[in-house]
């Protein structure tokens, strides 16, 4: 799939970062970094987009150990990466209720983010981590969560 990732097509390129990561899923794999650099070094958005989506995918139920690639995929310049950072929290942290305050703050800081498509990554990734929580500890989110949904 790497071969077919370094061909720089855009169709098939996001589709093998897509792939490796349904490859890689909830390993944590240390092809993220690889695949993270690759999609500085693309210009296709194909690409940028189905390598975040990757990313997405090997950090799924992974929790702290997707932390480090959290933060430097949330400070990107690139939105597209800070959208993919967004899947990486929510997949990581999916329903868990571990770091819960963590992780809300971070999204809400993105939920404020300059770029539609990232407030909208922000949201999902805010239900998914408070997904299948007890009704006491989704209750002092609520708020945000509606907030959350009206921006987006």
């Amino acid at each position: 799939m790497k071969n077919v990732l370094y061909t720089d097509d855009a169709v098939a390129g996001e589709a093998a970062g897509i792939g490796m990561g349904l490859l890689c899923c909830g390993t944590g794999s240390d092809k993220a970094q690889e695949m993270l650099a690759y999609a500085h070094d693309t210009q296709h958005e194909k690409i940028i987009r189905g390598l975040a989506m990757g990313l997405a995918l090997i950090s799924y139920g992974i929790e702290e150990a997707a932390d480090t690639l959290i933060e430097q995929m949330s400070r990107e310049q690139d939105p597209i990466l800070r959208y993919g950072a967004m899947y990486v929290l929510g997949l990581a942290y999916r329903g868990t209720g571990t770091g819960l305050r963590e992780a809300v703050s971070l999204l809400e800081g993105m939920l404020n983010d300059n770029t539609d498509f990232v407030r909208q990554g922000a949201s999902i990734a805010l239900a998914l981590v408070l997904g299948q929580q007890p009704e006491s500890v989704v209750e002092p989110f609520r708020k945000k969560v509606s907030l959350a949904a009206v921006w987006a």
